[in-house]
């Protein structure tokens, strides 16, 4: 395999847009969808201590969830995923949170 520095500009982008995808399939394939039900109380115990401006966008995502409002609650976790200081675990289960979010919408679930 040719070093990605010696690849021309066009075939860089490709190869690392092609690892990318494979990234993000491995990631939802494994990112918890075999449950598909978010424990509302799981997620609230991890994410105790993230930013307080984030606490209300976070909140206001998990009672959307226990509402049933699934679109209506992945909008407020993309934005705590992006605005908020989290560590490991917290990344992890707000990643695996959207995942499990996003698949219920994609089942048709609202």
């Amino acid at each position: 395999m040719k070093s990605i520095r010696r690849m021309p500009m066009k075939n860089r982008f490709l190869s690392l847009g092609a690892m990318a995808a494979l990234i993000a399939l491995i990631f939802f394939a494994s990112a918890g969808c075999s449950n598909p039900n978010v424990d509302t109380a799981k997620v609230r115990k991890v994410m105790q201590g993230i930013t307080p401006a984030e606490v209300p966008r976070l909140e206001e995502a998990l009672t959307d969830i226990d509402a049933g409002k699934y679109q209506d609650a992945l909008m407020p976790l993309r934005r705590v995923a992006y605005a908020a200081k989290l560590n490991k675990a917290q990344t992890k289960m707000l990643e695996e949170t959207i995942a499990k979010v996003r698949a219920k919408i994609s089942k048709g679930q609202s």
